[in-house]
């Protein structure tokens, strides 16, 4: 009999590239991750839809490009509609084009519940506007965790059967209107969850420090990293015995800022060495106005970018940690050999690069690069280390194609494993909410091109040599870049219409 194959994608906010020991970094305490990626396939050019959460998360769900799934910033929920159907619209809806309304974008756990799985999501999704008005009714919102009754909700969220939700970063996520890990932080450990109330001594600011830069009270152990791997490993008991398989989504919110790292773990980090970052001053090809623009806005001090740096490190050990608890469970429970196991991130951060941190809707290259490691099921021949570039719109196609699932016609990313897709060019389209530095960007296995739409202005690294995006070859006297320009923007329009499908659009019936 075939054994189940479970899938598995464990999820951090805001992680670069460069932030684990298998990708390079000398002084990451990331074991756990290193060896999932010994056991799988490590990626070296897995890019994102967008440089920002919501969109990249629904790239990642649905197979789709931003121009495809139309969630092209934050705030803007990924399409399902209504409570109560539409019957009307589908009648008319059959009498104009023969067809039933689409009341909403599948995702990968509708697609997977659809073939039998069980699916749980533990932590944060961000497919729903958190600050939005009450009256909306989005279940990911802090307004409606205001409700007490909310945490007992069952209806099914997004394909999820199961869920426990997380709002928020840092210490946000302890305030009793931030999901299910406040309430139970509340409720079982009340004199913890104080620590974070302001005018309480809620954290330790290093001298000097903005303040999103601090050290958390919160013991590592009561964190909501491990939390979502309790969660995560009490589900496998729930479900290991079960026939059907399982998809679970586990998103962590770390290493997100706030930089807030619980002190216990923050003291191995204070003096770990700080990598080269990138500098203004090394900039010999003029980068495009809004890019420069930025640089200003987002300056940092030296010192606010090296503690942010430690910090975040100290985050994302904490994260390995629960990597390594979930890993080790499903060992014990002989379900690591039949489970298709995912880590990645939905977009990277400034992290010191340019005297800059968090991030802005820009195309800087350590925004979009993430990590990404697949293990495959005990079946599978993978390859040890993939160098072809790879979209979070690919993952989709890719999970379908392990399991042997067709995948839709509608779907926009590629299997990346099929040889067919060696030559694949990850879009990145970033928008935004004003008319200000709109940019669309295509990647192939050496260079980033943008196109700026507003102000007509280009860029072209090649990140074969310059990885840090010091020299934009388009203002380089030395480079004659107006070919490659040429065929890089061609195809990016292109692709942009290709992806620009109606079929998901919300409704109207004139």
């Amino acid at each position: 009999m075939e054994m189940k194959k479970n899938v598995i994608i464990l999820h951090t906010d805001q992680q670069r590239y460069d932030s684990l020991g298998c990708n390079g970094n000398p002084d990451a305490k990331t074991e756990n991750i290193d060896a999932l990626a010994k056991d799988g396939c490590r990626f070296t050019r897995h890019i994102s839809t967008n440089p920002t959460c919501m969109p990249s998360r629904a790239s990642l769900f649905t197979g789709l490009y931003v121009p495809g799934h139309g969630v092209s910033s934050n705030g803007i929920p990924l399409w399902r509609r209504a409570k109560g159907g539409a019957s009307k619209s589908d009648e008319y809806s059959m009498k104009l084009f023969g067809i039933k309304v689409e009341d909403k974008i599948p995702t990968l756990a509708d697609k997977l519940g659809e073939c039998g799985y069980h699916t749980a999501l533990f932590g944060k999704l961000h497919l729903q506007p958190h600050l939005a008005d009450a009256s909306n009714n989005f279940y990911e919102n802090n307004n409606s965790w205001e409700d007490h009754e909310i945490e007992n909700d069952n209806q099914e969220f997004y394909g999820f059967q199961t869920k426990k939700i997380i709002l928020g970063h840092g210490e946000q996520v302890c305030e009793y209107n931030r999901g299910h890990y406040a309430r139970w932080l509340s409720k079982n450990y009340p004199e913890i969850a104080k620590l974070t109330i302001p005018g309480e001594d809620t954290n330790t600011t290093l001298p000097g420090a903005r303040e999103d830069i601090y050290l958390s009270k919160i013991p590592s152990e009561y964190h909501n990293t491990m939390w979502l791997a309790d969660e995560a490993c009490q589900y496998i008991d729930s479900t290991c015995e079960q026939e059907a398989p399982m998809f679970m989504f586990v998103g962590f919110p770390d290493p997100h800022h706030p930089f807030t790292p619980p002190m216990d773990i923050a003291k191995e980090f204070m003096n770990i060495p700080l990598p080269e970052f990138a500098s203004r001053d090394k900039i010999v090809g003029e980068k495009a106005t809004v890019s420069m623009n930025a640089m200003k806005a987002y300056h940092a001090t030296k010192s606010d970018c090296e503690q942010a740096y430690r910090n975040t490190m100290a985050s994302v050990y904490l994260i390995d940690k629960a990597v390594g608890k979930i890993i080790d469970h499903l060992k014990k429970k002989k379900l690591y050999d039949d489970t298709i196991i995912i880590f990645t991130s939905d977009h990277g951060d400034f992290l010191g690069d340019y005297d800059m941190l968090c991030k802005s809707n820009l195309p800087y290259h350590n925004l979009l690069h993430l990590p990404f490691i697949l293990k495959g099921t005990k079946d599978m021949e993978l390859p040890s280390v993939m160098d072809t570039p790879m979209s979070n719109a690919d993952v989709v196609p890719t999970i379908l194609s392990m399991l042997g699932i067709e995948k839709d016609a509608y779907i926009q990313g590629v299997d990346i494993f099929d040889k067919n897709n060696d030559n694949n060019m990850p879009m990145v389209t970033s928008y935004g909410v004003t008319l200000d530095g709109r940019n669309i960007s295509l990647y192939n296995d050496t260079y980033r091109y943008t196109y700026y739409l507003d102000t007509k202005e280009e860029e072209l690294y090649n990140h074969k040599n310059d990885i840090k995006e010091l020299n934009n070859l388009v203002n380089d006297p030395s480079f004659d870049a107006k070919e490659i320009c040429r065929t890089f923007k061609e195809r990016l329009f292109e692709k942009h219409i290709e992806c620009h499908s109606g079929i998901f659009n919300h409704y109207s019936l004139w």
